[in-house]
């Protein structure tokens, strides 16, 4: 019996090792996917808003993001954004990268942003979805909202 629980203590032991080891290199990567995430919003938000389109929006957009709507409904989509005027000035991003791993889809790196720019009509708030394919970030969703746009 003393034997056995030996045993179980030793294994016990390892595994509590392996999980603090499993955590600390999982805090360093996350910390890199923060920082490779959050660069690539700010890099990449101001350019969509500059030339609030379709054609500009989809130079980073995630194929997922693309076949989310039909070519009519992102003009619309656009058009109620041009509500918003000339863009001015973007303010930066705060946020976060993530790592899930499912039976479906494996391991999937994604990252949620909330950005705050200036348009010519008032501020708004941009909601950027990401996710890492291979060795590149594609945007996987946007979102402008703005009490500017609902005064026209």
């Amino acid at each position: 019996m003393k034997k056995t629980l030996m045993i179980l203590g030793g294994i016990f032991a390892v595994l509590i090792v392996l999980g603090v080891i499993g955590f600390g290199v999982l805090a360093v990567k996350g910390t890199a996917l923060d920082e490779e995430s959050r660069a690539y919003v700010d890099e990449v938000t101001p350019r969509i808003l500059a030339n609030l389109n379709k054609e500009t929006l989809f130079q980073y957009a995630s194929d997922e993001l693309k076949s989310a709507a039909s070519e009519e409904e992102f003009e619309k989509i656009f058009d109620f954004f041009a509500k918003l005027g000339q863009f001015k000035e973007y303010k930066g991003s705060s946020g976060q990268a993530n790592i899930s791993v499912t039976t479906g889809e494996g391991k999937q790196i994604t990252g949620i942003y909330e950005a705050q720019a200036e348009f010519e009509k008032g501020p708004a708030t941009v909601k950027i979805k990401t996710i890492k394919k291979g060795d590149s970030w594609q945007i996987l969703g946007f979102h402008i909202t703005s009490m500017a746009m609902l005064n026209e």
